[in-house]
């Protein structure tokens, strides 16, 4: 899969964890609510694991994805 493909999914991933973050979604959970395949959401998701966005608790088709809250950091 090219960057041209992946770049926009990740973004689409992102943003549906950022809007919904206490979902916690399996590989076809997620593909189903976004309307794309599991085969195409897989490499995204890794991605998105190794760059900590994301969070994975479990393997394989079992894996459930969540939103790996980033930390704030207040300045006065």
């Amino acid at each position: 899969m090219s960057d041209s493909y992946i770049v926009p999914l990740q973004m689409e991933c992102t943003l549906f964890f950022q809007m919904n973050p206490h979902a916690y979604e399996t590989l076809d959970g997620l593909a189903l609510r976004l309307g794309r395949t599991p085969e195409h959401l897989d490499q995204v998701l890794q991605k998105l694991v190794t760059l900590s966005i994301l969070k994975r608790m479990g393997e394989g088709e079992r894996a459930i994805y969540s939103y790996n809250q980033p930390d704030m950091i207040h300045v006065s």
